[in-house]
């Protein structure tokens, strides 16, 4: 029923131009390619719908054809300079079903929910789509729950067992990560963050970080935010605690890695509550 929604959707894209997203392809593609490409990225934007409502901004899509790399997805990034963009590099040898279980997509447009809050805050934005990558997918029906929260339970083992930098802080590391190893180790390490800071709002509030989020989106996504220290204080202030700033003193600003064991227990038996 979804994948049928959404050719549909795709299709009316397509012809009319007028629906989020805007597409664009930076090099040809046949028709068939075009369309399998539109269901891919309008499957995670149905999965986000899902969790946060309705998004309040228009973004364009930008896909380059790739045979470098692994993977239908070798390379994709954002541009937030000029409104909101992403550009998948891809690699469309690969069948729809490999596609469907790339997190890239969900990875990227993840991001475009937030501002560019600069080096010092890599942490923070490449946690927060980490963290929040598996959960579209599971809204998505792309992945199931068990998937999920098992993906991200190797994740955090590969980046607690990275033997570079130990000697640094989360929060450090967005300064002097410069390859494969620390960068494992930032983007877990800034997912464990967001589990956590999950964990006790829910414990305390009842509220999940999704929750938060979609209340950010209507309120403060146009916000002059500059970096993570204004972000984590502006979720502080959406949801009524001092949640997000306690947590980031116990995990991410300290030496070692945050603890995730407890929290992926209580992530595996209380997955996010879809809106539709």
């Amino acid at each position: 029923m979804l994948r049928t929604i959404i050719l549909l959707v795709s299709v009316f894209c397509a012809t009319t131009g007028l629906a989020n997203p805007h597409w664009r392809f930076e090099d040809r593609f046949s028709n068939s390619e075009k369309e399998r490409l539109q269901i891919w990225v309008l499957r995670a934007d149905q999965g986000m719908q899902s969790l946060f409502g309705e998004l309040p901004y228009r973004y364009s899509v930008h896909f380059h054809r790739s045979t470098r790399g692994k993977g239908p997805t070798p390379w994709a990034h954002t541009d937030k300079r000029r409104g909101r963009a992403v550009h998948f590099h891809v690699n469309t040898s690969y069948s729809s079903k490999v596609f469907e279980k790339d997190w890239t997509v969900s990875h990227e447009l993840s991001h475009l929910m937030f501002p560019y809050i600069g080096r010092q805050g890599k942490w923070f934005a490449e946690g927060l789509a980490s963290y929040l990558q598996y959960q579209i997918m599971f809204s998505a029906d792309s992945v199931t729950w068990k998937q999920a929260t098992n993906k991200l339970e190797e994740r955090f083992r590969a980046a607690r067992n990275t033997r570079d930098y130990k000697n640094l802080s989360i929060v450090d590391l967005s300064l002097v990560a410069s390859h494969k190893g620390p960068f494992v180790r930032l983007y877990w390490g800034g997912a464990a963050y967001f589990m956590n800071a999950d964990k006790a709002l829910y414990e305390l509030t009842g509220q999940r970080l999704t929750g938060v989020i979609a209340m950010y989106l209507q309120c403060c996504v146009y916000n002059d935010i500059q970096s993570a220290e204004e972000m984590i204080s502006l979720f502080d202030n959406v949801s009524n605690t001092k949640v997000f700033s306690r947590v980031y003193k116990q995990t991410v600003n300290r030496k070692e890695f945050p603890e995730t064991d407890r929290a992926l227990k209580w992530l595996k038996l209380n997955p996010p509550e879809l809106l539709q």
